[in-house]
């Protein structure tokens, strides 16, 4: 008898653990790039009212999408396609990233660690989520954003085309998707380093100019950045900074009004200091005069 409840227990064991390996494995399969990982409608999809487009908007939008977008990149939160005329980001949603892959997440019990990560993934969403509507509502002209679609909807009727890594064509419907459309901007050490190439050093000057200036401003209306990262997170459109980076946004009134978010310029623009001391020491002077007119 003994000997059969050993047998029967090692038999659930091993049922066990093969299904947990097959659920490792369809979980590994599935961190692989696919069009499906942005067309995945998440499981409770949140509901966002965003101001309407005018006539116009709507039309300039439908000739923006109405070309091929490439693959360019990717962040944390979104897949990034760039246009033909190179003048527009489309950025799609990860959804899948804050969805759960295995079914185990489904089982509501406190002790059950991929339900707390499930609920750690709704919460991360939504916060991203929030983050996409503040940028686009409050900070359009700061971010370049032209248009966000917060959530799967049967109103949005438009298809894209995109090429993936391997230059293989997908048209897909928008209205399955989280995305935005926001203008391309240049990255700014990629633009002074072409200024000062051509020996334009009053361009240069223009752009820290630019840059310091974006930063009070966000500061100004108690904008918070998780991840205020110059290099890679903000950018240049017709040479004015912007910030391209918006997955982390949020705003506090209060960081605008008793001037908390100038003890941070210093530590934001460090590196950017760092780098024009070493490769453009003749732009040092200007960044100084600017740093401190910002923290003043």
């Amino acid at each position: 008898m003994l000997k059969k409840f050993y047998v029967s227990l090692a038999f659930i064991l091993f049922a066990i653990s093969l299904f947990l390996g097959a659920d490792r494995f369809f979980h590994h399969q599935s961190t692989r790039f696919s069009i499906n990982k942005m067309t995945t409608v998440l499981a409770n999809p949140f509901k966002w009212e965003l101001p309407p487009l005018s006539s116009q908007e709507k039309s300039e939008l439908s000739h923006i999408l109405n070309q091929k977008f490439t693959y360019y990149n990717k962040g944390s939160q979104s897949y990034v396609f760039i246009s033909e005329d190179k003048k527009y980001i489309l950025k799609f949603f990860k959804q899948q990233k804050f969805t759960s892959r295995s079914w185990l997440a489904h089982i509501p019990l406190s002790f059950n660690p991929y339900y707390q990560e499930y609920l750690f993934k709704q919460n991360k969403c939504r916060s991203a989520l929030e983050a996409f509507k503040t940028a686009f509502t409050e900070l359009s002209q700061e971010t370049g954003l032209l248009y966000v679609h917060m959530s799967p909807s049967q109103s949005f009727h438009q298809r894209v085309m995109l090429l993936d890594k391997n230059s293989e064509g997908h048209s897909v419907d928008l209205g399955k998707m989280v995305f935005c459309v926001q203008k391309h901007a240049d990255l700014i050490y990629s633009r002074i380093i072409e200024l000062m190439h051509q020996g334009d050093v009053e361009g240069a000057k223009k752009i820290i100019s630019s840059v310091f200036s974006l930063i009070d401003h966000l500061g100004k209306k108690g904008v918070v950045d998780n991840d205020p990262i110059l290099r890679k997170n903000f950018g240049l459109i017709e040479d004015v900074a912007v910030q391209i980076d918006i997955g982390k946004l949020r705003i506090d009134p209060s960081r605008g009004k008793n001037l908390l978010y100038k003890q941070e310029i210093g530590s934001i623009t460090h590196s950017f200091k760092v780098w024009i001391e070493t490769y453009y020491p003749e732009l040092s002077s200007h960044f100084e005069q600017c740093l401190r007119a910002a923290i003043s």
